[in-house]
């Protein structure tokens, strides 16, 4: 009987913690490519014609990410430890980024404007990260739920800006317990950078409110575009 319970009681442990599981960072981020990207190629054409009513309703939106606090990502304190904030923001963002590009991914892999020797997924661009700012406002206590919620924020020619925010929402009211800045570049070849702004036209994002409300917000990111001050440092 009490090994039954202990077993159980395991099973039970394992469930509760699977974002700390061996592997679960690669299974959580994988699953969400599959299923925000390569699901969609059903409501994707690729002779020219792109169907939009499965993306997101501007280039703005707000992308969820549901989860909860499990007991692996603990500090001393109990609380969610700062660290493993930037694991669940992996994968935030990438659902967000292949929800929100998920046509413009295809439009590379297909080779609609014949840039690459032959259909591949070797054509589609990639997104690595330059810069991650966070600022932690109020801890998450252990099986506590939230949201990460995350949208494009701002862009120049070379990078996108893309801000999350960390929340829990209580009688109808959202409560902020985190919130980051993380800065983008677009590569294809392995090397060329792609201007945000192409990625956003070929997602079928673009147009003149869009540019407007750009040019606003990306006054309040400009802090992160060059980083040589903080290398002079070392």
């Amino acid at each position: 009987m009490i090994k039954t319970v202990a077993k159980y009681l395991f099973i039970a442990f394992l469930i509760s913690t699977h974002k700390t599981l061996p592997f679960a960072y690669c299974v959580r981020f994988y699953y969400q490519v599959f299923r925000q990207w390569y699901l969609t190629r059903s409501s994707y054409i690729s002779n020219g014609k792109k169907n939009t009513n499965h993306l997101p309703k501007g280039i703005f939106s707000w992308v969820t990410l549901d989860t909860r606090v499990s007991p692996l990502e603990l500090d001393m304190y109990l609380h969610k430890s700062n660290s493993t904030y930037f694991l669940d923001l992996d994968i935030a963002r990438t659902k967000l980024l292949t929800k929100v590009f998920q046509n413009t991914w295809w439009n590379h892999y297909d080779n609609i404007y014949n840039e690459y020797k032959s259909v591949s997924f070797g054509n589609i661009p990639y997104a690595p990260i330059a810069t991650v700012k966070c600022f932690f406002k109020k801890e998450l206590k252990l099986y506590q739920p939230f949201q990460i919620k995350s949208r494009v924020f701002a862009w120049d020619s070379k990078w996108l800006f893309v801000i999350s925010k960390f929340i829990t929402t209580y009688k109808g009211e959202e409560k902020i317990h985190a919130i980051a800045l993380t800065k983008y570049v677009f590569k294809k070849n392995g090397r060329i950078t792609i201007k945000p702004t192409e990625m956003i036209k070929e997602g079928g994002f673009l147009n003149d409110d869009v540019l407007k409300q750009n040019n606003i917000n990306y006054q309040l990111v400009t802090h992160l575009v060059s980083t040589e001050n903080l290398e002079e440092l070392l």
